[in-house]
């Protein structure tokens, strides 16, 4: 939490319109999918459209809602007491996940797996306990019969209002056999053998049906993505890439086009696959500089023309590509123009795209540089940099700063956030950014030794320390309500 907090401050989700924290928010008239999985009304999807959505997210196996509607039909007050910070959780999960949501919880339905899990222990609060009190009416002391009359009821609703959609048949009859089923057995003995895995059943049935009469996929694009996106080939993993390509989901998603797709363009989080350094890709959260400099959008999609910009204009020497140390660039087919041929040359070519790499070997991941353009006034010393080993969470170097009075500066081809810190041995060094797109450290006159930037921001730290604080006092909790119970004595 702590991080999500810091990171979504400046980045480029901050600055999204105010429209698009209003997808997929869950709508109060979707409640019965939590009984009815295909019960169909209007969400707001991606494009903030309202358009038909079946509520196969609320789908939790029938058993979680109708077991808390029986323990409070059953033990009412006595249920509510017992369980009563589970259930004013879940009330205000509930609420949530029915609200505009801002920053990286823009989509309020990433809430519904949490409701899942505090739904299913509510459950399991009414389901282990015997009843408390004892009632006449059969629904009052029956899960499977409460069980039934809801279905029952969501189906008969579903038929009257439409709200059906595509899949309700024969999914609703499968649902209404197996709460009939439910309902019997609330005539079987109560020490009928394996009674007690009854609800854990149920719940499997319910969600197999679930599974193979509803689409898994109705709202998100699928994409024909081969097993060669685990192999790097035709892209060099020890270069840096900037691919330029539209949006993934109307160019490469199977609606489109059915071949195999991406092995060059690698398009969202696919350079991952196969270890390949991309500056875009999918992210949640937009790092500010980069996501705002080159107009990226979440899944690393740039507008056409900043793409065409940045290959005509800033892929020569000195130009912004270089500074951040892109040595690899990825050029769909309807973007004509091609870098500089003085620079850069072309590897590989596809109906898919084109390749070209940086004359030359890979550009070092740590540089010194004389001169930037984010501090005009300065000159800064060049200085020897070796041995760079660059792992996930730092980068080492050994650096020889001359003596002669000015500073180095080094730049560190990675994503800039706040929080990198860098030290010479004891000596902390001064860390910043240029124009939020990479790290830069200043190493004063002199130096040598070996530079290490770490990245150790603040939530971090109190991050992990709160988690071993929690962790001390789980492990306390458990010793002390072992002892009270009398499973662990003392010595003597």
């Amino acid at each position: 939490w702590l991080a999500l907090l810091d990171y979504v401050q400046g980045s480029g989700r901050a600055v999204t319109s105010a429209a698009a924290h209003r997808q997929w928010v869950v709508p109060l008239a979707a409640m019965p999918g939590f009984i009815l999985p295909c019960w169909t009304v209007s969400w707001t999807e991606f494009s903030t459209l309202y358009v038909p959505h079946g509520a196969t997210e609320l789908a939790g196996g029938l058993v979680p809602p109708v077991a808390i509607l029986a323990g409070l039909i059953r033990e009412g007050r006595v249920f509510v007491r017992r369980i009563r910070w589970d259930l004013f959780l879940l009330v205000a999960l509930l609420l949530v996940s029915m609200l505009p949501s801002a920053g990286v919880f823009r989509w309020s339905f990433r809430w519904l797996p949490l409701i899942h899990l505090i739904m299913a222990l509510c459950a399991a609060g009414a389901l282990l306990p015997e009843a408390a009190t004892e009632r006449r009416a059969i629904f009052a002391r029956s899960s499977g019969f409460i069980g039934l009359l809801l279905v029952a009821g969501c189906v008969v609703a579903m038929q009257f209002f439409h709200m059906g959609g595509q899949n309700a048949f024969p999914f609703a009859w499968i649902l209404l056999g197996l709460a009939g089923v439910w309902a019997a057995t609330d005539f079987w003995p109560r020490k009928f053998p394996g009674r007690g895995w009854l609800p854990a059943a149920m719940v499997f049935a319910v969600l197999l049906a679930t599974y193979l009469c509803i689409p898994t996929n109705s709202a998100v694009p699928k994409f024909n993505f081969p097993q060669e996106l685990t192999k790097p080939a035709p892209l060099d993993p020890q270069r840096l890439y900037l691919a330029v390509y539209s949006p993934a989901e109307y160019v490469y998603r199977r609606k489109y086009n059915d071949g195999p797709v991406g092995q060059v363009a690698r398009p969202g989080s696919t350079p991952m696959w196969a270890a390949l350094r991309f500056i875009n890709g999918y992210s949640p959260i937009l790092p500010a500089g980069v996501a705002r400099e080159f107009s990226l959008a979440i899944h690393g999609e740039m507008d056409a023309g900043v793409g065409d910009y940045l290959v005509r204009s800033q892929a020569g020497r000195a130009g912004i590509l270089e500074q951040l140390g892109v040595d690899g660039l990825v050029i769909p087919p309807e973007i004509g123009v091609e870098p500089p041929s003085a620079e850069w040359e072309l590897v590989f070519a596809n109906a898919e795209g084109r390749v070209f790499h940086h004359r030359g070997p890979p550009l070092p991941t740590v540089r010194s540089v004389n001169w930037i353009d984010s501090l005009p006034d300065e000159e800064f010393a060049t200085t020897e940099v070796s041995g760079i080993d660059d792992s996930r969470n730092s980068v080492q170097a050994e650096v020889k700063v001359p003596s002669d009075g000015r500073p180095a500066l080094l730049t560190f081809s990675r994503t800039y956030f706040r929080g990198y810190e860098a030290r010479v041995g004891e000596t902390k060094l001064v860390t910043a950014s240029y124009r939020g797109l990479l790290p830069t450290v200043e190493i004063p006159a002199g130096t040598r030794g070996r530079v290490i930037l770490r990245y150790r921001p603040w939530w971090l730290v109190a991050g992990g320390a709160i988690a071993f604080l929690s962790l001390i006092i789980l492990l306390s909790a458990t010793i002390a309500a072992a002892l009270r119970a009398g499973k662990l004595r003392p010595p003597g």
